[in-house]
C-alpha cells in the first residue's frame, strides 16, 4: 500500500513540475508577442465563435463606417491615382513581383513575424512599406467602389461577388471594405499540414461586397494582386481566402 501511495505522489509531483514548467514556458512565449494581438486572443477564446462578428464586443472588428475625415482623405489620394485600365495593368504587373521575400529583400518589411501568426504593425514596415500598403488599400478601394466621380475611368459591364474570409482579430486591416460589405461570423476550419497555423474552429470574418468588372477581367486581377500585397504587409495570413465570382449575366445599366 505504502509502493502505491508513493507512486501517486510521485506522479503528482512530476506533474506539478511539467506544469510549472510549462506555465514559465508560455509565459515567456506570451511576454514576446504584441498587446493588441493578446488582447484580442483573449477575446476570440472567450466569445462563442457562432455569433454575428457586428454583435461581439471584440475591438478588432472595424466599424462599418470609417472617420469621415480619412474617407475624405482616401478619396482625394483615390482621385490621384487616375485610375484606367492602362494604369491598372501596370499596377497589377508591379505588385506581382512583391513577394514577402522582394519586400524583405527591398527593405519594405522588416523581421515580420511568421505567417499565420500576429498581424503585421507599422514597425514592421519602412516608410515607404507604409506608403505602399496605403496605396494598396486605396486601389482596392478603387477597384470595389470607384466610379467616374471618384476618378475612376474603367468600363465595368458585369456584376462580380468577392468573398474575403480572414480571422476576425485581423478585419481591421481592411475595415473600409466593410463600408459596404455583408459581414457574417464563421468558425475555421482549415489545418495547416506543417501544423504551424492551423485556423480549425477560429473565429473568423466572411466578407462579401459586390462589384463592377471591365470585359478583360483587370478588376479582378487587379484585387487580387492589392489582396496579396495587403497580406504581405499587414494581415499575414499563410493563405488569406478570396474568391471572386460572377453575380449575373446581364450588363450594368
Amino acid at each position: 500500500m505504502d509502493d502505491v501511495t508513493d507512486i501517486g505522489a510521485l506522479v503528482r509531483e512530476v506533474r506539478q513540475e511539467l506544469a510549472d514548467e510549462l506555465r514559465l514556458r508560455l509565459r515567456e512565449a506570451l511576454a514576446g508577442q504584441p498587446r493588441e494581438w493578446l488582447v484580442n486572443q483573449l477575446l476570440d477564446l472567450a466569445l462563442a465563435p457562432g455569433l454575428p462578428a457586428q454583435r461581439r464586443s471584440d475591438p478588432s472588428v472595424a466599424p462599418t463606417e470609417e472617420p469621415h475625415e480619412e474617407r475624405q482623405r482616401r478619396a482625394e489620394r483615390v482621385r490621384n491615382l487616375s485610375l484606367d485600365s492602362e494604369r491598372l495593368r501596370r499596377f497589377v504587373d508591379d505588385y506581382r513581383m512583391l513577394d514577402r521575400d522582394t519586400l524583405i529583400g527591398r527593405g519594405l518589411l522588416i523581421d515580420p513575424p511568421v505567417k499565420g501568426s500576429c498581424p503585421l504593425g507599422p514597425e514592421h514596415r519602412s516608410p515607404e512599406g507604409e506608403q505602399l500598403l496605403t496605396e494598396a488599400k486605396d486601389l482596392l478601394h478603387a477597384l470595389l467602389f470607384g466610379d467616374e466621380e471618384a476618378g475612376v475611368r474603367l468600363e465595368r459591364v458585369e456584376r462580380e461577388l468577392l468573398t474575403l474570409t480572414l480571422p476576425r482579430h485581423k478585419a481591421h486591416a481592411i475595415a473600409f471594405v466593410l463600408r459596404a460589405a455583408t459581414e457574417i461570423g464563421a468558425a475555421g476550419t482549415w489545418r495547416d499540414p506543417g501544423g504551424a497555423a492551423n485556423d480549425e474552429r477560429a473565429p473568423n470574418t466572411i466578407l462579401q461586397v459586390e462589384y463592377g468588372e471591365v470585359a478583360e477581367e483587370l478588376v479582378g486581377n487587379g484585387i487580387t494582386a492589392c489582396l496579396r500585397l495587403i497580406n504581405n504587409l499587414e494581415v499575414n495570413e499563410v493563405v488569406l481566402y478570396a474568391r471572386m465570382e460572377n453575380v449575373e449575366e446581364s450588363t450594368l445599366i
